[in-house]
């Protein structure tokens, strides 16, 4: 008796070690699961992840109206010469244009100005057509006595509002 009860106990135990095997791997409900919080994930990291990246290149654009006014204050300091501010900030313009990508500046149209009459410069950096920043604007300008440089940060969309350099306020 105690062998047949051994030889049972034993058959049990070698057909429970073979149901595990089988019973190792997921089962397709499990991994539609998976997929399914996944999918969930990304839908929401992905447009947080594309604003990131927006972000970086209005940082770059804020960084090039920067750097165009640094210069064109720089050379106002020289000899308090705006035609040299001027020049400086047009040279200034040429440089970020050739290195920008999604931004570009003008010089020559109503998105750059000299005031003259207040020792300010202004400026716009107008989105790229066919990039992400189409049709988004940033501003600064430079008061050229005092040195503080004013930078509007907001990107805004001149789709709806027409951008100009009114929008940003000078010191």
């Amino acid at each position: 008796m105690t062998s047949i009860n051994s030889k049972l106990q034993l058959a049990l135990i070698n057909r429970k070690k073979g149901r595990n095997l089988l019973e190792k791997g997921f089962t397709l409900v499990e991994l539609m699961i998976v997929v399914v919080i996944v999918g969930i994930l990304s839908a929401v990291a992905l447009p947080s992840f594309l604003s990131q990246q927006d972000k970086a290149r209005a940082t770059e654009a804020t960084q090039n109206i920067s750097s165009i006014l640094k210069a064109a204050y720089a050379d106002y300091q020289a000899d308090l010469d705006e035609a040299d501010a001027d020049k400086a900030a047009k040279a200034a313009i040429v440089i970020a244009n050739s290195n920008g990508e999604n931004f570009r500046y003008d010089s020559d149209t109503a998105d750059y100005n000299v005031d003259t009459t207040n020792d300010k410069i202004s400026l716009i950096a107008r989105g790229k057509t066919g990039t992400s920043m189409d049709k988004k604007d940033l501003g600064g300008c430079v008061n050229l006595k005092t040195g503080q440089i004013e930078i509007d940060k907001s990107l805004a969309d001149s789709s709806t509002t027409a951008y100009a350099i009114g929008n940003v306020s000078c010191p």
